[in-house]
């Protein structure tokens, strides 16, 4: 059995060394309870501070302020020394310098542990005006080997894109570690934007028949439920609030893929029994939107 916790950070207009704190305080309690992964939101180590609905060049400013390189920044650092020390797996959303040029800058998952930094990934999609604050990850789909088993990253608006999770799950993920900041509109549980959160949640477990644990914003983001969701129908193991709080999930993570994947859609295996030859139209170039990570050839540029 494993301890997963996954905490719903308040960090709406918060600063680097408070949210620091507030990471080691939830760090600390999880370590009571011998958790073995604990992760945080989008953005929960440099706070909120970009405006995802327009763009401010102020906000901008202050997110190069306090970018930092990962995994070398004083944060991950800092994160890197409590997950030796508590013997334990941290995942939480932050904004990454980029190594080579200044102007660069990506919203990145990392995922540190007793062994030191095991990796990180860039966040391939972006929501509203994200795009405009900063560049899009490369698409390389992340799976490292931990004591849980395979973990493979994402952040928030993935979830949205079928292809991350189903990536991700080839890969050899059993969990899909997923940072979120998806902003409801209203405390109202029949809010749409609340609700499609959830199903996307559901439907990358159960679709992938893997676990799913995605940390959201809590507070004054108006979000909350971050949870821990099994691979099979409507399972969720734990789920926070709206407000900042934690909650943990004692699961058997191999048991309960192994149920999904032998007797959960009635013995059919969502992965084993996929046709990738029949496929091919997913990967063709769509001459209307911007092919991240796509390098065009001569003919293509040259083409008008």
């Amino acid at each position: 059995m494993s301890k997963i916790a996954v905490v719903s950070l308040d960090v709406a207009g918060t600063e680097k060394e408070e949210n620091l704190k507030k990471f080691e305080h939830y760090i600390t309690e999880a370590a009571k309870e011998n958790v073995d992964l604990i992760v945080f939101p989008e953005f929960a180590l440099p706070g909120m501070h970009l405006g995802l609905r327009d763009f401010n060049p102020q906000s901008a400013i202050k997110a190069h302020q306090i970018a930092e390189l990962v995994p070398e920044g004083e944060s991950t650092q800092k994160i890197i020394g409590l997950a030796k020390e508590n013997n334990m797996y941290i995942a939480y959303g932050t904004l990454e310098q980029d190594e080579d040029r200044f102007d660069v800058l990506y919203n990145t998952c990392v995922l540190v542990g007793p062994e030191g930094f095991v990796g990180k990934y860039r966040k391939v999609h972006q929501a509203l005006a994200e795009r405009l604050y900063l560049y899009a990850g490369n698409g390389d789909y992340p799976v490292f080997d931990t004591r849980l088993g395979k973990i493979g990253l994402s952040v928030c608006f993935d979830k949205a894109f079928p292809e991350v999770a189903r990536i991700l799950a080839i890969k050899g993920a059993e969990i899909i570690v997923a940072p979120t900041a998806w902003r409801a509109e209203t405390r109202d549980e029949n809010d749409n934007d609340f609700q499609l959160s959830k199903v996307f949640a559901l439907a990358r477990a159960m679709e992938n028949m893997v676990f799913y644990v995605e940390a959201t914003q809590g507070g004054q983001m108006r979000s909350g439920h971050s949870r821990v969701v099994g691979p099979n129908p409507n399972q969720v193991f734990a789920e926070t609030g709206y407000d900042e709080e934690m909650a943990i999930a004692d699961v058997d993570i191999k048991g309960e893929i192994l149920k999904a994947r032998l007797s959960g859609m009635a013995g059919s295996d969502l992965l084993k029994d996929r046709r990738p030859g029949t496929y091919g139209v997913l990967v063709e170039n769509n001459p209307y939107i911007l092919n991240y990570g796509e390098i065009p050839s001569k003919d293509a540029c040259n083409d008008k």
